[in-house]
Order: structure tokens, then C-alpha cells, then sequence
């Protein structure tokens, strides 16, 4: 099968199509692994701020007044770079899931003109390359 830049119109690949069924499997793999990272780091970050917020809790009226509590701006900047900013992350990799479902479609469900041949987006075309060189499979 060919694989051809839908922006430069030229062939980037030539591969069989259970490669690159294999390669887009993996690659959704490899984005939802990223997802459950992004997942894992919101959580840390909550524990660690609940764990903060029950130290603070459980100090004295003096020691509060000493020990000062973060202004509530620097908590909600903490908070869009922590959670918010990772929210966004996570939904253009769901967006991006998405995508590589419906060129799977595509390639399992050929249409009679274009059998032997696919148009994808020079980014997937690189992120094919990419992990077909760490798989070790011949594109």
C-alpha cells in the first residue's frame, strides 16, 4: 500500500497494509498510554495538594500565621498548569485516537477506487516512521 503526503502529494511510504494496520494499533497504544501518564500526574498533583492543605489544616492559629498559605492566584495558576493544561492535553490525544480509528477504518474498508493507495497527514506519516523504526518493521 502507499502511503501519500495529503499536503505535498508525494508517496512517503510503501508498506503492506497489515503493517500499517500493526503500526496505527500501536501507535493508538502508545497515545493511550499517554493519556493514563497525563492521568497519573493530575492524580499526584491532587494528592499532593490535599496532603498540603490537611499539614496546614492541622497547625496551630499561630503557626499558620507564621508558616503564610499560598495567595489563592498562585493556587488557581498551579491549578491550570497542573490540571487544566493536562485536560486539554488529554482530549487533542483523544481527538487524535480518533483520527488513527478512522484511517484503520479506511484501510480495513478500502474504497474501490483507492485500493492501493492512503492519504494521511504528514504528522502521522512521521509518527509511522518513527515507530516503525523502534518495531522494527519494514516501511
Amino acid at each position: 500500500m502507499l502511503v501519500i503526503d495529503e499536503v505535498y502529494h508525494h508517496t512517503a511510504l510503501q508498506i503492506s497494509s497489515s503493517d500499517l494496520l500493526y503500526l496505527i494499533q500501536r501507535l493508538k497504544v502508545k497515545k493511550e498510554n499517554e493519556i493514563e501518564t497525563l492521568k497519573q500526574k493530575i492524580e499526584q498533583f491532587e494528592q499532593k495538594r490535599r496532603a498540603e492543605e490537611v499539614a496546614y489544616q492541622s497547625l496551630s492559629t499561630v503557626r499558620k500565621w507564621f508558616a503564610g498559605h499560598p495567595a489563592s492566584h498562585h493556587q488557581a495558576v498551579e491549578y491550570m498548569v497542573q490540571v487544566k493544561e493536562r485536560f486539554r492535553k488529554m482530549e487533542q490525544i483523544r481527538r487524535r485516537i480518533r483520527e488513527l480509528d478512522q484511517i484503520a477504518e479506511r484501510i480495513k474498508h478500502p474504497d474501490s477506487i483507492e485500493r492501493d493507495e492512503i492519504e494521511l497527514a504528514p504528522d502521522t506519516i512521521r509518527e509511522l516512521r518513527q515507530l516503525s523504526e523502534t518495531e522494527d518493521v519494514q516501511a
